[in-house]
C-alpha cells in the first residue's frame, strides 16, 4: 500500500463523518452508519481485509460497545420513566432553589457540582439542567451551554467510569495488561488543571468578563475545580475507586460550596424563585419519593465496587466472555457488574414507590422506544468502525486463525494495517507527537460525540506510534481520551439535546462557538501537559 494513497483513504472517513455533520446537519447515527460502511469498503477493498474479518470485528466493536450503548438506552429508561411519573420534574423544582441567589454560586452548584454527580451515576444534565438555568434567569444561550460544557468537568468518569473502564480494555489488549485503578490513576493526574479550567470556562460563558474577573467567582472557581480534580487523584491514585469517582467529586464539591456558604452565613437554598407551578409540583410529591431511583442507584454502585468480595464476584468471576469464532480474545462483558444494569435494576426497584398505572407503564415504553433507538446506534457504530480500523489487513490462515500482518513471521505487508500506516507517517514527528496525541481525541470525540468511541478509535494508534517513538504510551493514549471528554463542550448531539428541552433548537451554532474556544484551550493545555509527561526524565 502507497503511504499516501493509504494515509488519504483512512482519513476520508474521518472528513466525510465531519462534513455530514457540520455541513449536511446529518444525525449523529446516520452519520456513524455512513462512515462505519466507509470505512468497512476501504479496508476490504484497499486494505485487503479478510471481509469474514471485517464482519466479525464489526459485530466485536458493537459487543464492547455495550458498557456506553446499552448504558445510553437504561438512562434514557429511567429519565422517561421518572418524568413520566413526575419524580424528574420534582428534582428540577429542588435544583432551582440552591444558590442562594449568588450567580457564581448557582452556575457552580448546579451545572458543575450537581452537573458532575447527575452524569456521575448515569443521568443527563443537558437534558435536565437547561430549564433550571432558564428558570434562574440565564439566556438561552446561557442555559444550554452551561449544561453542555459542564456534562463532564473530569472527562474520564461520567456514567460510572465507563471511559476508564474501556480505556483499561483497550490499552490491555493492545499494550500491556493495566488494572482499572491503574487506567484511572493516568487520567486522574490530568484532572485539577481540566476541571479548574471548565470551571473558569463557566463563569466566562454566563457573564464575560464581569464574572471571570469576579472576585468570588474566580475563588469558587478555583474551590471547585482543585477539589473535583483533587478527588480524581484520591479515587484512582489512593482508593481503588475508579468507578465512583464522578460520585464522589460531585457530591464533595456540593458539600464544601455548601459550608462555604455557611462559614460566611449566606442561604444555601432560595425558595423565591418558585412560582405557583413548582409549588404544585412540590406538594404532589416528597423530596424524598422522588429521589428514590437515583438512591437506589448509588447504593447499588457503592456495594458493587466499595466491597471486595462483590467486586470480585462481579467483575472477574463472572466476567461472562464472549468467544467470536477466531476473533483474538476473549471480550469480557462483565453484564452483572455494568452500570447499564445497576440502573436497569434501579428503575424496576422504584416502580413500586411510584403510581403503577398501566398508562404510566406505557407511555413511559412507547416514549423510550422513540428515544433510545437512535442514540444507541450513534453510540455503538463507531465502535465498529473503529475495530474495523484494527484489524484492517488481517487475512485468514491455516486453521482457520486470524494472521495480523505486522508480524514479519506471517509475511504479509504491514502497510495494509491502518493503524500500522498511520502509526508509521506520524512517528516521524518526534518528540512533539505527544502534542497531537489529545486534538486527535477532540476529533474524534466531536465526530462521535462519545470520549469512549475515542478511545476506541485511536487508542491503538497511540500506542503503536508512542512505541516507535519511546513515549509513555498509556500517557498519550490517556491525553486522547481527555481530548474526546473536552468535546462534549461542542458536541451537535449534546448541544441539540439541551436546546430542545428549553425549546431553542437553532441557537446550536452560537453555542458551539463559545465551545469551540473552551475545547481548545483546554485540549491544548492537555497537549502540554502530555507532552511533559509522555518522555521518561534521564
Amino acid at each position: 500500500m502507497d503511504s499516501l494513497i493509504g494515509i488519504l483513504l483512512i482519513i476520508f472517513p474521518i472528513v466525510l463523518a465531519f462534513l455530514l455533520l457540520v455541513k449536511f446537519k446529518k444525525a449523529a447515527d446516520i452519520t456513524g452508519v455512513v462512515v462505519w460502511l466507509t470505512t468497512l469498503i476501504i479496508a476490504i477493498v484497499a486494505f485487503q481485509t479478510d471481509i469474514g474479518i471485517a464482519l466479525i470485528a464489526s459485530l466485536a466493536g458493537i459487543i464492547k460497545s455495550f458498557p456506553i450503548s446499552l448504558m445510553v438506552a437504561t438512562s434514557i429508561l429511567m429519565m422517561t420513566y421518572m418524568q413520566e411519573t413526575g419524580s424528574l420534574q420534582r428534582l428540577i423544582v429542588f435544583f432551582k432553589t440552591l444558590g442562594g441567589g449568588s450567580r457564581p454560586m448557582q452556575i457552580l452548584m448546579i451545572s458543575f457540582g450537581l452537573g458532575l454527580f447527575l452524569v456521575g451515576i448515569g443521568a443527563t444534565p443537558v437534558s435536565m439542567l437547561p430549564p433550571v438555568m432558564l428558570a434562574l434567569g440565564f439566556s438561552p444561550l446561557v442555559a444550554v451551554a452551561l449544561p453542555a460544557i459542564g456534562y463532564d468537568p473530569l472527562t474520564t468518569f461520567a456514567l460510572l467510569g465507563v471511559p476508564a473502564v474501556v480505556f483499561r480494555g483497550e490499552y490491555s489488549q493492545w499494550a500491556t495488561e493495566v488494572t482499572l485503578q491503574q487506567a484511572g490513576s493516568v487520567f486522574a493526574w490530568f484532572m485539577p488543571i481540566v476541571s479548574l479550567g471548565i470551571a473558569i470556562s463557566m463563569l466566562w460563558i454566563a457573564g464575560g468578563k464581569k464574572l471571570l474577573f469576579n472576585r468570588e467567582g474566580i475563588l469558587l472557581a478555583a474551590i471547585c475545580g482543585i477539589t473535583a480534580g483533587g478527588m480524581a487523584i484520591i479515587c484512582n491514585v489512593i482508593l481503588p475507586l475508579t468507578t465512583l469517582t464522578n460520585v464522589f467529586a460531585g457530591a464533595m464539591v456540593l458539600f464544601i460550596l455548601f459550608l462555604y456558604n455557611k462559614i460566611r452565613r449566606k442561604p444555601i437554598i432560595d425558595r423565591t424563585i418558585l412560582n405557583e407551578d413548582d409549588l404544585h409540583v412540590e406538594e404532589q410529591m416528597s423530596l424524598r419519593r422522588a429521589s428514590i431511583p437515583w438512591v437506589v442507584l448509588v447504593a447499588l454502585s457503592l456495594i458493587t465496587n466499595m466491597i471486595p468480595q462483590i467486586f470480585d464476584l462481579l467483575f472477574v468471576q463472572l466476567a461472562f466472555p464472549i468467544q467470536l469464532g477466531s476473533y483474538p480474545t476473549v471480550i469480557k462483558t462483565r453484564v452483572l457488574w455494568q452500570a447499564y444494569t445497576l440502573m436497569l435494576i434501579s428503575t424496576l426497584v422504584s416502580i413500586p414507590f411510584f403510581t403503577r398505572d398501566r398508562t404510566v407503564l406505557k407511555n413511559t415504553m412507547s416514549k423510550f422506544m422513540k428515544r433510545a433507538p437512535r442514540p444507541v446506534i450513534a453510540a455503538a457504530i463507531f465502535f465498529a468502525m473503529a475495530e474495523v480500523m484494527n484489524y484492517s489487513g488481517w487475512v485468514i490462515g491455516t486453521g482457520g486463525v486470524w494472521l495480523n500482518p505486522t508480524v514479519p513471521a506471517n509475511g504479509i505487508d504491514p502497510s495494509n494495517n491502518m493503524i500500522y500506516l498511520l502509526a508509521s507517517a506520524t512517528a516521524g514527528l518526534g518528540l512533539a507527537y505527544p502534542l497531537i496525541a489529545p486534538f486527535l481525541g477532540l476529533l474524534a470525540g466531536f465526530i462521535s460525540g462519545s470520549e469512549t468511541s475515542a478511545i476506541a478509535m485511536f487508542t491503538k494508534y497511540h500506542v503503536e506510534t508512542s512505541n516507535l517513538i519511546s513515549a509513555n504510551s498509556m500517557v498519550v493514549a490517556a491525553s486522547n481520551g481527555i481530548g474526546g471528554g473536552l468535546a462534549s463542550v461542542l458536541s451537535p448531539a449534546k448541544i441539540q439535546n439541551a436546546a430542545a428541552v428549553v425549546d431553542q433548537i437553532g441557537i446550536e451554532g452560537q453555542v458551539i462557538k463559545y465551545g469551540v474556544v473552551v475545547a481548545i484551550l483546554m485540549t491544548l493545555v492537555t497537549a502540554v501537559l502530555t507532552f511533559l509527561w509522555a518522555f521518561p526524565v534521564p
